[in-house]
């Protein structure tokens, strides 16, 4: 049983042995392949960690690469910034410097402006000042001596002095009495009111004496309504005077006021003034009536308190009326009105072109004073028969419908007439703009317009550069009836200065319907009895005295002319009305605008058929009378066909080809505002249209055919333009080549 126990430890052992082996031999196998696969997945993460970091390296390298590129590129854009920064700052600096050289300009002239203002001012304030304190100080008992002399000198002078006024001898052989009236500051002795007594008897009668110690020294002779003044409280007023209205030579930089008083008094003390006075009876509505002036003028410039100018409308028997040219709120009754001797005058001359101006002459665009010393007086004779040379150069207004079928002429009247709001002030403007280069001065007046308005039609016209040699005169809406009815009056005179000097000037009154309804007001204020539509029985003279001022001069006379383009507005289209009737019979022809024609579109609005001008084509250039010869009555025969066609459909060609033609040419005839053509430029398209060769163009493509045939011959044969604005008419080679330039283009159309 041992031996069998023996056997079986033996084999068990051997069992447990082979068990053992085998399971050494499979967990070897198992740890190796566990460790052999572990093996392999780190040393793939190692190949993979040096792949990594090779690919990093190179990767550090490219980025290192790409650092150096951008560090040079960025180097390059911060030196190119840099360079750019400098021209730009350099470039700015100068902008800079010229806006803040414009700037400083501005505010030094506003600065010199406002000092010269100042000084004005308080020089004025002093002097009137001075001049009270040396009125007071004059009456003082050291100056008694001097107050007599100054008495013996006058009485001395008023021999030669005195004379007999037209006014004087009508009272004396009517009311058999002259009143004089002698003023003096102290009382005269008996020798001295003997002498005067002499003196006056001689031509008029005995005299009374009044003292007036307001009157410091010396004496005043009143007969009838002059004056004869050498007191010294008049002499300093008429300083003060002086120097308020900028009359007299003020010294705003004296240094010493009183010396500046003493030298003036020392020159003036001992002479005495001559003028007649008035006193205000009633004032309203800008008119005055004023008695006394016995022997005023009509028309003369009359002075009032506060430096107001007011101009004689009206000689009765007891009074004078006149219109105040200016605010009169100021102005009472019983206030002492004295004559200037000069008739109403504005200032003249080359100072007033590219300003704004009042109808007095006073600037009103900010830009400072007028520096002129020329005037004219606003009503003048206008030129004789004789002296006037016949309408021969045309004016050009640049718009195909008026310069082919109404022309106008150097010194020609030709009026525009319409319904407001058709484009009156369009053409005029037009006109105004189309005459630069053309060494024509233009005149532009408005009356009764808003000042807004009156502002657009400046910025426009110095937007085309055209107030380089305009002259805008403006009496807006808001202002007395008395400067709307002066306003063309004072432009026509700022007209006259340069027509006289041999040159062009083109004058625009818009409109004289307004300056009309003014004269109305004025005329009624002044109790004239009212006619037709309640304007007085004048309202012609009124128009027709401005208008005949528009001539062409003879060489001898100064060969200058005056183009006026009077505006008349009217109610409806009713040209049978009292002012335009008025108008047109004065004037040279009319340029009538439709307004049905503007509401369809037709622009300039010009009504053919109405329209005319009694110069003709000799205001024309040849080439312009040859191509629209047929042209105003081709359209009036269109319309008229129009008219009626719309009545049936069934036409034959003839009518067909008439109308087809008629409606071709009122396209090429229209064109936009502030876009005059030369004169050269009309006659090529206008030759075009009436040769045919627009017949077969749409209507739409009509406006493109014009602009690209116009830029064609410019570029081709700008000869053929040239020759046209010689002036002569085309010779029979022109027209044929011009025909062939048209065909050339049209082919490429």
């Amino acid at each position: 049983m041992h031996h069998m126990d023996a056997k079986t430890a033996i084999c068990l052992l051997i069992n447990f042995l082979i068990l053992v082996g085998g399971l050494w031999f499979f967990c070897r196998n198992l740890v190796k392949k566990t460790f052999q696969k572990r093996r392999d997945g780190i040393v793939e993460d190692l190949e993979r960690a040096d792949a990594a970091r090779k690919e990093a390296e190179e990767s550090n390298a490219n980025l290192q690469r790409d650092n150096e590129r951008n560090s040079e590129l960025i180097s390059g854009i911060i030196a190119q910034a840099e360079e750019q920064s400098e021209r730009t700052l350099a470039a700015s600096a100068e902008a800079a410097e010229r806006d803040s050289k414009k700037i400083t300009d501005r505010a030094a002239a506003e600065e010199d402006e406002f000092r010269g203002n100042m000084l004005q001012r308080v020089s004025t304030e002093t002097v009137s000042r001075v001049a009270d304190l040396t009125n007071e100080v004059l009456k003082l008992d050291e100056f008694a001596d001097a107050r007599q002399k100054l008495i013996e000198r006058y009485i001395e002078k008023i021999k030669d002095l005195i004379v007999v006024q037209q006014s004087d001898i009508l009272n004396m052989n009517e009311l058999k009495k002259l009143k004089v009236k002698v003023s003096s500051a102290e009382p005269l002795t008996d020798e001295e009111m003997e002498t005067l007594n002499r003196v006056i008897r001689e031509s008029f009668i005995s005299c009374e004496n009044e003292v007036n110690a307001d009157l410091v020294g010396g004496v005043s002779i009143k007969i009838g309504d002059t004056v004869y003044d050498g007191s010294l409280t008049h002499q300093l007023d008429r300083i003060s005077q002086d120097i308020r209205s900028n009359t007299a030579a003020a010294d705003t930089e004296s240094k010493n006021i009183t010396n500046a008083i003493a030298e003036r008094l020392e020159k003036t003390h001992a002479e005495v003034d001559v003028y007649q006075t008035g006193k205000v009876i009633s004032v309203s509505d800008g008119i005055c009536h004023i008695s006394g002036l016995s022997d005023v003028m009509s028309g003369e410039m009359l002075e009032f308190p506060g430096g107001l100018r007011g101009m004689v409308q009206d000689l009765q028997k007891d009074n004078v009326g006149c219109v105040l040219m200016g605010p009169f709120q100021h102005i009472q009754e019983g206030d002492t009105v004295r004559r200037t001797g000069r008739i109403m005058e504005v200032p003249v001359g080359e100072a007033l072109i590219g300003r704004v101006v009042d109808a007095m002459g006073n600037p009103i665009d900010g830009m400072g004073p007028i520096n002129t010393t020329e005037f004219r007086p606003v009503e003048s004779p206008a030129p004789s028969v004789v002296d006037r040379k016949s309408v021969s150069v045309p004016l050009q207004t640049g718009l195909k419908a008026i310069d082919a079928l109404i022309p106008i002429g150097r010194g020609q009247r030709e009026l525009i007439i319409g319904d407001r709001q058709t484009g009156k002030t369009a053409i005029a403007l037009d006109t105004i703009i189309n005459q630069k280069g053309q060494n024509v001065i233009c005149v532009y007046v408005a009356i009764g317009q808003k000042e807004s308005t009156v502002a657009g039609v400046v910025d426009k016209l110095r937007s085309h550069g055209a107030m380089d040699y305009t002259i805008v005169v403006s009496a807006s809406a808001f202002e007395p009836a008395p400067m709307l009815y002066i306003a063309p009056y004072s432009g026509c005179a700022m007209a006259e200065y340069f027509m006289y000097q041999g040159k062009d000037v083109l004058i625009i009154y818009d409109d004289l319907s307004k300056q009309a309804v003014a004269y109305r007001e004025i005329s009624l204020l002044l109790h004239r009895p009212p006619g037709r539509e309640a304007y007085p029985g004048d309202v012609f003279y009124l128009h027709s005295r401005l208008l005949e001022r528009a001539a062409r001069l003879r060489p001898e006379c100064g060969g200058g002319s005056i183009t006026a383009l009077p505006i008349i507005e009217t109610q409806a289209g009713d040209i049978s009305a009292y002012i335009p009737t008025n108008v047109i019979s004065i004037t040279d022809g009319q340029i009538f605008l439709e307004s049905d024609l503007f509401y369809s579109g037709i622009r300039p609005a010009v009504n053919v058929g109405l329209s005319v001008s009694r110069v003709g084509g000799s205001a024309q250039i040849g080439a312009m009378r040859q191509v629209a010869g047929r042209l105003r009555m081709d359209l009036a025969q269109y319309r008229e066909l129009a008219s009626f066609s719309q009545f049936g459909s069934d036409l034959d060609k003839a009518t067909r080809d008439t109308l087809n033609r008629g409606a071709h040419m009122t396209e090429i005839l229209k064109q936009n505002q502030y876009s005059p053509m030369p004169a050269s430029e009309q006659v090529v398209i206008i030759f075009a249209g009436a040769e045919g060769f627009t017949d077969d163009v749409e209507l739409k493509d009509i406006a493109r055919f014009e602009r690209e045939l116009i830029e064609y011959v410019k570029v081709s044969n700008p000869d053929i333009l040239e020759t046209i604005a010689g002036g002569k008419k085309m010779p029979a080679e022109l027209v044929t080549r011009l025909k062939g330039v048209i065909a050339e283009f049209k082919q490429s159309f």
